[in-house]
């Protein structure tokens, strides 16, 4: 586990990213954990993003009771070229459907900055 300043690693930023790796970095301050630091790839940015954009499970969430509802519009091969195969609806799996943990409380926004 790296830990390190909120002092050096503002001083020193350029080089404590280069240096991170695989392991995260906790930024203490005053001696408290206040942040921690990970690399990332452009593929865990996306989900990362996705993860936490409200916008996004409010699709998702619409989707899903699209679905229930019987509402579903028809994959159409020919508008990719025929080149890709169609996916039957399993109407099994509407019982499933639920939304996703997080969407509606908006988790992943930010709050507003509290006063001192």
């Amino acid at each position: 586990m790296k830990v390190d300043t909120l002092a050096h690693v503002k001083n020193q930023l350029s080089a404590v990213i280069a240096d991170l790796g695989e392991e995260p970095l906790f930024i203490t301050r005053h001696g408290r954990v206040a942040a921690v630091l990970q690399a990332v790839t452009d593929e865990d940015a996306e989900d990362y993003l996705l993860r936490n954009s409200p916008k996004f499970w409010r699709l998702i969430a619409s989707r899903r009771a699209q679905a229930v509802a019987g509402q579903v519009v028809p994959f159409d091969p020919a508008a990719y070229g025929g080149k890709v195969a169609a996916i039957p609806v399993v109407r099994e799996a509407r019982a499933s459907y639920r939304s996703t943990p997080g969407a509606e409380s908006g988790k992943g926004t930010r709050s507003p900055r509290r006063k001192r």
